[in-house]
């Protein structure tokens, strides 16, 4: 009798089990996919992540929902790729030198001294570009739906730093591209890669004492904070690319597509978008008790220089189609120069 007690309790454990493990009737059938970032309150991933959000059931009249694991949960950079890959994530963003990892002729767009205005960046992205990258990502499995327009890239430190000289041996800590490790290395720098997680802790231990970043990230990231001295040197323009799996992406019927794509909105809102926050956080630096230096023209060159032969290292190392995108951009900047003469 014990024995066929037990043997009806474990009967029922088992049918427990079962059911738990199976999951109710429309549970995983209400989201549609799952939204992979890493934002922050108030920042600029945040805002165009949650009018995405919005976007889409707003077109698809409540009829779309997506999964919002925009804080983080669904990992860094270098974690989110993979599951954006396998298809565990469906709908995600990357910075180009994330976007790097897959497909390496990415890291070409951070190149230093590439560009030398706003207008001629968006003028050859938009025209010569575009294009090329996308298809190149498609190969990989991911269809890139949006581009964002995150800003120039510049050097702080604890020092300024207004020459190769003042940056000669310093410890800087450089973004994941290669193109970054590059640029720094060929300013003299003593180049350590760390996470972001740990870069206010390494500036305030001596770890390193500067590195490269957005005027935006310096701001709101706490690097304003203990490394009190932004140069300028605007020597790459930093991009954000939203994308989604393309197996996924393709098994979605064509309405569905179409919602998906078009709900970021108009890139130019974007990039005003971005401006306008570029400013907010540029005005909020001094009360940070930071300081922004200028470079001039002569300080640039030497800078520029310096960068050169390191970013035909880059492309030598890069190899694949990166000879034929450089050879892009070198039409886009002539038809760039012709169009405002």
């Amino acid at each position: 009798m014990h024995s066929f007690s037990w043997y009806i309790a474990l009967v029922l454990l088992f049918g427990i089990v079962i059911f738990a493990a199976i999951p109710s009737e429309g549970a995983e059938e209400e989201y549609l996919g799952t939204v992979g970032a890493a934002t922050f309150p108030g920042d600029i991933g945040e805002k165009i992540w949650l009018n995405y959000e919005a976007e889409v059931s707003k077109r698809s009249e409540g009829k779309i929902r997506l999964r919002m694991l925009i804080r983080g949960e669904a990992g860094g950079e270098e974690s989110r790729m993979p599951a954006v890959l396998r298809g565990r994530v469906h709908i995600s963003s990357f910075s180009d030198s994330g976007m790097s990892r897959v497909v390496p002729e990415f890291g070409l767009l951070t190149a230093p001294f590439l560009f030398d205005s706003v207008e001629e960046v968006h003028f050859v992205v938009d025209n010569f570009l575009k294009e090329p990258f996308d298809a190149l990502a498609k190969e990989r499995g991911i269809i890139v739906l949006n581009w964002q327009d995150v800003g120039w890239l510049n050097i702080y430190g604890q020092k300024p730093l207004l020459t190769p000289v003042e940056s000669d041996g310093y410890r800087m800590r450089s973004l994941q591209s290669k193109a970054s490790i590059y640029f720094l290395q060929s300013i003299g720098a003593d180049v350590i890669h760390i996470q972001r997680t740990d870069l206010v802790s390494s500036l305030q231990t001596g770890l390193v004492e500067g590195g490269e970043s957005s005027l935006v990230l310096y701001a709101t990231g706490g690097e304003a904070e203990y490394a009190t001295h932004m140069t300028r040197t605007r020597h790459a323009r930093q991009f954000g690319f939203s994308v989604v799996n393309r197996r996924w992406f393709d098994s979605l019927d064509a309405p569905t597509q179409i919602i998906l794509s078009e709900s970021f909105g108009a890139e130019e809102s974007q990039r005003k978008l971005a401006l306008d926050l570029l400013k907010n956080e540029e005005s909020r630096l001094q009360q940070l008790g930071a300081t922004v230096h200028d470079l001039t023209p002569e300080q640039r060159d030497t800078f520029l220089g310096k960068a050169l032969p390191g970013r035909q290292k880059m492309i030598e190392n890069i190899g694949g189609t990166a000879p034929q995108i450089m050879e892009q951009v070198k039409l886009g900047k002539a038809a760039f120069a012709r169009q405002v003469q």
